[in-house]
């Protein structure tokens, strides 16, 4: 969001860089923010902590902080917006991608100031975006490319029909297409909008019946393993996201040796602690903090291109904790000559050869070593008969 000017009647915030005055609407003890775009901090301050501080008219207020996620909801809020401060005015302040925050000046403030909330956080940052997930991965041929690396490896590692678990199902991207081959598939999620898209989907192209859908986080298998049972799948999967949403996965190889059947496998994409390409851009651009971000324990919302905290693992860690149970089957780092999605612009300029780049990043992804120094690496492990 933009500055608002210094006659506008504003709110202003704490927040770690200072205050930061804020276009607001109140109703009672409710009080509404937005911020439009993706480079604006406040917003992941405030909702990774939960509560807000907030100076109005010279009083100092604490509140309750949430994240509006109901798209009708947000509709009413912007109407407020512009009934307040005109048309013109919003529309100079707001557009493209924006969240709407709710302060509760009455309700009980559980935020401890610490990452006690983190899941509850993400499972709102991603309840908002639901609706939009499609385009923001379609809608970016990097992504793209992404989805048909790791669909081309599921089709290559389960080749038989059989039982799935998808770990992190977003939207379906990859769901709906391994339906369509036939897979009968328990999909877990942390945000129930994403499930409800997924599941929408799945009826419109009539593969609803081999699909089941629970509202958990990757940590939470033991329930899945208590609803079903040890040694259920015949397969498990799990790309570019909910692992990285873990700060400690040391949990997931036990969980999924008793989930597999003996022979079982996995696949498993995971954004990577060291991107090559990443890495010499910065360095070449002489912005040494940046290129390095990634090797901190945890990527705080910012310093990735992702809109909450992320967690980023190398692939000997991943490997490590895999080896007691799984043998590796493939190995591969991806993209690697490609720049990472967030660069997408720079590929502009070679869209007539762009086919062919990823058709030479796939090739040189799986070699060594390579395999470990993509944006992302994918793996596909089977479980070991003992």
């Amino acid at each position: 969001m933009k500055s608002v000017k210094p006659t506008t009647d504003h709110l202003t915030l704490e927040t770690p860089n200072g205050e930061t005055p804020l276009a607001y609407v109140r109703q009672d003890d409710i009080i509404y923010l937005i911020s439009s775009g993706y480079e604006a901090r406040w917003p992941s301050h405030i909702l990774r902590q939960r509560k807000a501080a907030i100076s109005i008219k010279g009083s100092r207020l604490e509140a309750d902080a949430r994240l509006v996620t109901d798209q009708n909801e947000r509709d009413a809020i912007i109407r407020k917006f512009t009934d307040k401060y005109s048309q013109s005015e919003v529309s100079a302040w707001y557009s493209g991608y924006s969240r709407i925050i709710k302060l509760n000046l009455a309700g009980q403030i559980t935020g401890r100031g610490d990452d006690s909330n983190y899941y509850d956080w993400l499972e709102s940052e991603f309840d908002s975006i639901a609706y939009e997930y499609d385009r923001h991965i379609f809608g970016n041929t990097i992504n793209t490319m992404l989805r048909e690396r790791s669909l081309a490896l599921m089709a290559r590692t389960f080749v038989k029909s059989g039982k799935l678990l998808e770990i992190g199902s977003g939207s379906g991207t990859e769901t709906i297409e391994l339906l369509k081959a036939g897979h009968e598939i328990v999909s877990i999620d942390i945000s129930s909008r994403m499930l409800e898209v997924l599941e929408s989907k799945a009826r419109v192209n009539g593969v609803e019946t081999g699909l089941q859908t629970l509202k958990l986080r990757a940590s939470e298998l033991e329930k899945v393993l208590d609803q079903f049972g040890n040694h259920y799948f015949d397969g498990i999967y799990s790309t570019y996201g909910a692992l990285n949403c873990e700060p400690d996965i040391n949990f997931l190889p036990e969980m999924a040796r008793r989930a597999l059947k003996p022979g079982g496998k996995m696949v498993v994409g995971i954004y990577n602690k060291l991107c090559a390409l990443e890495i010499a851009g910065y360095l070449f651009r002489f912005k040494i903090r940046n290129a390095f971000f990634r090797l901190h324990s945890m990527i705080p919302e910012g310093k990735s291109r992702f809109c909450v905290d992320t967690y980023a693992y190398t692939l000997p860690h991943i490997l490590s904790l895999f080896d007691r149970y799984f043998t590796v089957e493939s190995v591969e780092g991806l993209p690697v000559l490609i720049p990472p999605s967030n660069f997408v612009k720079y590929m502009n300029k070679f869209d007539r050869k762009f086919d062919t780049l990823k058709d030479i990043d796939r090739k040189i992804g799986k070699i060594w070593p390579m395999t470990m120094l993509g944006d992302h690496f994918l793996v596909s492990f089977v479980l070991n008969e003992k």
